[in-house]
């Protein structure tokens, strides 16, 4: 029997609490059934009755506790995510290759991982698969998966993976269509590579596979300024970006007659690029690739705006504190525009008492203007940006969520929320990234409680 997962955290009321399963525990097997990761917990708990092999590795006790359970009710088990596997591709606008260096190491590992992209939508290119892999993916059936297809033309795929050994990839997604797995696929466009005649067969190829392939993202390239001793990639301008969302849009309309569904979707940055507004959020069906940036800035902006409406109704804002206090949210260049026009609806709707609440875009400079998202906002460009700023004493700093690092507040350079607001002199504040969580964020007690150590962050910087 090997060690077993170390249980890393128990949910409080749970069903593990109740057991007196403690964290440092191992969870060696349920039922028989060894445990190899999370996966396999979240599989195997959902039966009725459960026999669990425990190990306190303090003592070098086992025993077997029987549980019985509803089916659909989870045992309360915390485990730490499973080591990633590596990538074995060498892409040239890989994003991994163009991270500034000095940061931690974590951050220049190649993922490629079947298991995370099941638990948390990381694309993934099929070419590290075993048949042990397979065979796990459709007994378990670890389904949906979001795959990296970049050309189903089997030449050109190998070129921009630089790999010649990846297998053909409707091959691959063949096998997981029939074995009952849904798949979400993505394109990152490349200029001059996999675009108009190769993109056109991608699509095809894709499209006569729906619905097991779900959905396909098409996004632009992403260049960093750390390109160094890398292979020359085109930048994306605006004419391009327009001319594909032109491509992309001929692509939907069939789609849409035929199934009532796009299918096809571009990337919220191409909007960003091709300086063209938004569509209405009905053309995005219903988000299938909401994590992988189609779609963010519609629904932000539907969601603010039925907040907003709400307000309206009522005939006031209600919230006195954010009238009385200024209020800077940090985004990235790309979101700015947009930001601003929802935040001057503010204004025009709260003509008396209206809260003070101003966008403050942070240029990138860890990884270049040429990224302009709000989740690689490094902690030292949003301090530069706040001291040249010269922002009154009393402003509050709303750092978006989506620029910290999960169940935290660091941010990509190693940079804390303290650490800012030591360096300011102002009290910051971590809040939903999404409009609906940010207006339960404003309505909630958060926004008054203390931070980062005694009274408040602003105790800390001085």
């Amino acid at each position: 029997m090997p060690q077993g997962l170390v249980i890393k955290e128990i949910i409080r009321g749970s069903l593990a609490e109740e057991a007196g399963i403690l964290a440092g525990f191992n969870i060696l097997s349920i039922n028989g059934n060894v445990l190899r990761d999370l996966i396999d917990l979240e599989f195997y708990q959902a039966e009725g009755e459960l026999d669990l092999q425990l190990e306190n590795p303090a003592s070098g006790e086992q025993w077997t506790l029987t549980l019985e359970k509803d089916p659909d009710e989870r045992l309360g088990i915390v485990l730490d995510p499973p080591p990633i596997r590596r990538c074995p591709n060498d892409c040239d606008f890989c994003f991994v290759d163009q991270m500034p260096p000095g940061q931690r190491q974590s951050l220049y590992i190649r993922d490629e991982d079947y298991r995370y992209s099941f638990l948390y939508g990381n694309f993934i290119t099929l070419t590290n698969l075993s048949e042990k892999d397979y065979r796990r993916i459709l007994d378990q059936r670890l389904s949906p998966l979001y795959i990296s297809v970049h050309a189903t033309d089997p030449a050109v795929r190998k070129r921009l993976l630089r790999n010649e050994r990846a297998p053909d990839i409707l091959d691959r997604i063949d096998h997981l269509i029939a074995g009952g797995i849904r798949l979400h696929t993505q394109i990152v466009i490349t200029p001059g590579i996999n675009d108009e005649r190769v993109l056109d067969r991608s699509v095809e190829d894709l499209s006569a596979r729906f619905p097991g392939v779900s959905s396909l993202a098409i996004v632009p390239v992403g260049l960093t300024g750390h390109r160094d001793n890398l292979p020359p990639v085109r930048p994306i301008d605006k004419d391009f970006a327009r001319k594909m969302l032109t491509v992309i849009a001929s692509y939907q309309k069939p789609f849409i007659q035929k199934w009532d569904d796009p299918f096809v979707f571009p990337a919220d940055e191409w909007y960003v690029l091709a300086e063209k507004s938004f569509p209405s959020l009905r053309r995005y069906g219903t988000l299938p690739q909401l994590g992988n940036g189609v779609g963010m800035v519609p629904l932000f902006c539907s969601e603010w705006k039925k907040k907003i409406l709400s307000y309206r109704k009522k005939g006031n804002f209600p919230l006195e504190f954010m009238q009385k206090e200024s209020w800077m949210m940090v985004t990235g260049t790309a979101f700015a525009p947009t930001l601003e026009r929802l935040l001057s609806d503010l204004g025009n709707i709260f003509s008396e008492g209206k809260p003070s609440i101003r966008k403050l875009p942070v240029e990138n400079r860890l990884f270049g203007s040429s990224v302009t998202v709000a989740g690689l906002l490094s902690g030292n460009d949003i301090i530069e940006t706040v001291l040249r700023a010269n922002l009154p004493s009393g402003t509050k700093i709303l750092v978006p969520d989506v620029a910290l690092r999960t169940d935290s507040e660091i941010l990509i350079d190693d940079i804390s929320l303290e650490d800012i607001a030591f360096r300011t002199g102002l009290e910051v504040f971590p809040v939903p990234s999404d409009a609906r969580g940010f207006w339960e964020w404003v309505e909630s007690d958060e926004p008054l409680k203390s931070r980062g150590g005694k009274e408040n962050l602003r105790a800390v910087a001085s």
